[in-house]
């Protein structure tokens, strides 16, 4: 798995992968353009915040013969959820830019959603019904960038963004809304541009913690890397992205828990304790999904060279997503 050191594009116009930027960068690719593929191609931004009394969920996602939008919130202290979804048939009104780091944009009579790129920061504006969010994401140099290769014309980019500060806040609520700063959470977005198989499954955990020593985001990943030779497992300390080439392996133990361990090496080695799951099952004629949402606490260690990361107790987002579309 090599690391990219010069400027990468995804694919070339008739859809093939650009072999030459199959693997991983620590700066996001300077075209994401993808121009064919159509029905089979995949376009998503996904936005998270969390502290240790809530997090807070939003995506956009084109999959061409429709669109995605949902939003999801967990407050810890008042053991309240809520969760928004929409489909758009046809992906009408929607719009992501295919550059990562761009804009987004959708409104309709109950939602208003407006993305934009000022300097190193994305303005965040989401407004529906009961959520208002009013929000700057501040970019940094390094993220954890990576090409994915199924075929010669079934790929996936994913850019990771992590960990985040922000401005501005969550105000839920209708008739006497609750405000949250957002001054204090730790950010996250993930990007994703690609042109897929008809069937895939994925395990994706991230979260990050910030202390007087160190400033951390991980992210790892699993089964939809399998056999590609490359993955997306990083770990991010005080603005330096570190790449873990092993890969990892998620075990279920029992209802609650699971192990997090890689393979052929001793770097990570991790225990996730699930303290809620929320389930979102999509059975429509053409896109049938299977999305387990756990939010839990990790526990454990990754080593970065000779340097011990310790894990304790830290909130975390952990996706166990069936999809076949």
């Amino acid at each position: 798995m090599k690391e990219l050191k010069n400027e990468n594009f995804i694919c070339s116009k008739d859809g093939k992968i650009n072999s030459n930027s199959i693997g991983w960068s620590r700066k996001i690719f300077s075209n994401c353009d993808i121009d064919v593929g159509y029905f089979r191609k995949k376009i998503w931004n996904h936005y998270m915040w969390m502290n240790k009394d809530y997090i807070c969920v939003f995506a956009i996602v084109k999959l061409d013969y429709a669109g995605l939008i949902f939003i999801d919130f967990y407050d810890f202290k008042k053991n309240k959820e809520i969760h928004q979804n929409i489909t758009i048939p046809f992906c009408n009104g929607m719009i992501i830019h295919n550059a990562i780091g761009s804009y987004a944009h959708f409104q309709n009579k109950d939602m208003y959603i407006n993305i934009i790129r000022i300097n190193n920061k994305l303005q965040t504006m989401i407004k529906w019904n009961e959520i208002d969010i009013d929000a700057n994401l501040v970019l940094e140099k390094e993220s954890l960038n990576v090409l994915i290769p199924w075929s010669e014309k079934k790929f996936h980019y994913t850019s990771k963004q992590l960990p985040l500060k922000s401005e501005g806040y969550i105000s839920v609520g209708q008739e006497e809304p609750e405000k949250f700063d957002l001054s204090d959470t730790i950010g996250f977005i993930d990007y994703g541009r690609g042109i897929w198989e008809r069937e895939k499954s994925w395990y994706w955990l991230t979260c990050g913690f910030e202390n007087e020593y160190n400033k951390v985001g991980l992210n790892l990943g699993g089964k939809y890397t399998d056999n590609t030779g490359v993955n997306e497992n990083a770990i991010k300390v005080n603005g330096i992205l570190y790449k873990i080439y092993c890969n990892v392996k998620f075990e279920k133990i029992d209802i609650n828990k699971w192990y997090i361990k890689s393979i052929d090496c001793e770097d990570i080695d991790l225990k996730f304790k699930i303290i809620n799951i929320n389930d979102k099952i999509n059975n429509k004629l053409i896109v049938k999904s299977s999305l387990k949402q756990h939010v839990g606490k990790l526990n454990g260690v990754v080593k970065i060279n000779d340097k011990k990361i310790i894990f304790k107790e830290v909130l975390c987002w952990f996706e166990d997503h069936y999809a076949k579309w």
